[in-house]
């Protein structure tokens, strides 16, 4: 059975005593970049041209631009694209971390350093330094990561610790925030593949602007230092639903709306579409004849007792788009962002991020959604 509650009163949270907001800038790299090469085999839902990310700044004060944020991963490394160098905060550890990603892995020496992201600044932070990356070239230029997943869930990532912090409970130790909660607005990209606005990060707890209605929460599936996993109460597309409860998980570090796969598939021959595997960062997507785009239905999920509802027009690429996506345009064919999760299961990376607004409580093991200002 699938517990929620719905919160009647933001007052606890958008009033709590100390919020601190973090930019995230959605990035559509350009044509010809690495990460516009043909897909590996390995990240078929991560096959993207398009990532959130945000500044961190550590080191010898290094700015590190292009961090990752990511809710499927729960260490904070640098180092990708230039060398981390120690600085005046930076404590020794004799450790080294290593953590593997479906699109690559990474390994190199952990340290213990202030870091500031935003209006966030944790004193000794446990990060890596990267020596060693692999896998990395759909994302690149990659400055590092920031794992945002729940606590625990990063066990055996460094050597010496069971698990070490998450930076959300680092600000928490240091009484920069009083709880530890977060939320995340992802800007959706333009036609012009240009930000629709500013993304943010709120540490410690919402930011009221951007929620319309009150935040529906959904309990955090065991293990609960393994993902942000969740229940999904019902899916339809049009005349295909899926009335049972079915497992789901965030993600800001994967592109994709992932949905069942027997679901996929009878969306795609009821409504005449493709699913192309090629060379392009859409490989393994939805497509629909163009035709029909004009009347195809939304892509509903009930979260709870709330339904969360994608137009076709949020979740059909535009064409304008597929340049940097390295899709060759066949103007019979309208390429979507929706993809399989696997047998019975969704998952909600950017494109579903882009909208609602999410929101992670550590301490009571529940994940909120609302719907957007």
């Amino acid at each position: 059975m699938l517990f929620f509650w719905t919160l009647v009163l933001l007052a606890p949270y958008a009033n709590a005593a100390k919020l601190l907001k973090v930019p995230l800038s959605s990035k559509l790299l350009p044509p010809g970049s690495p990460s516009t090469k043909p897909s590996t085999p390995d990240a078929p839902l991560q096959n993207a041209a398009v990532k959130v990310v945000t500044p961190v700044q550590c080191g010898n004060s290094q700015t590190f631009k292009d961090v990752l944020v990511d809710t499927g991963s729960a260490i904070l490394w640098v180092g990708g694209e230039q060398p981390y160098q120690p600085g005046p905060s930076t404590q020794v550890l004799n450790s080294t971390f290593g953590v593997g990603y479906g699109i690559g892995g990474v390994s190199g020496t952990a340290f213990r350093d202030t870091v500031v992201i935003g209006e966030a600044s944790g004193s000794a932070q446990i990060i890596g330094a990267a020596n060693v990356t692999n896998g990395f070239n759909l994302v690149r230029p990659i400055d590092g990561i920031l794992g945002l997943g729940p606590s625990g869930s990063n066990a055996g990532d460094v050597s010496g610790f069971n698990s070490t912090p998450t930076f959300v409970e680092t600000l928490v130790a240091d009484k920069s925030i009083d709880q530890p909660l977060f939320g995340i607005y992802i800007s959706p990209l333009g036609q012009d593949g240009i930000p629709e606005g500013t993304g943010e990060i709120t540490f410690g707890g919402v930011d009221p602007a951007r929620i319309r209605g009150d935040i529906t929460w959904v309990d955090q599936t065991p293990p609960l230092d393994f993902h942000w996993e969740f229940n999904v109460s019902s899916f339809s597309f049009g005349g295909i639903t899926l009335n049972t409860s079915a497992p789901a998980r965030t993600d800001t570090g994967a592109l994709a709306i992932g949905i069942p796969f027997d679901e996929l598939f009878a969306i795609r021959d009821a409504f005449n579409g493709t699913i192309a595997f090629d060379n392009s960062s859409l490989s393994s997507l939805l497509s629909f004849p163009s035709n029909a785009t004009a009347t195809l239905p939304s892509l509903d999920f009930t979260l709870g007792n709330t339904m969360f509802s994608i137009p076709p027009w949020r979740y059909i690429v535009p064409r304008s788009l597929y340049p940097s996506l390295n899709v060759t345009d066949n103007p019979a064919l309208s390429h979507t962002w929706i993809a399989s999760a696997g047998p019975g299961s969704y998952q909600f990376g950017q494109k579903w991020l882009e909208n609602a607004y999410s929101v992670y409580d550590m301490a009571n093991h529940r994940i909120g959604f609302a719907h957007l200002a």
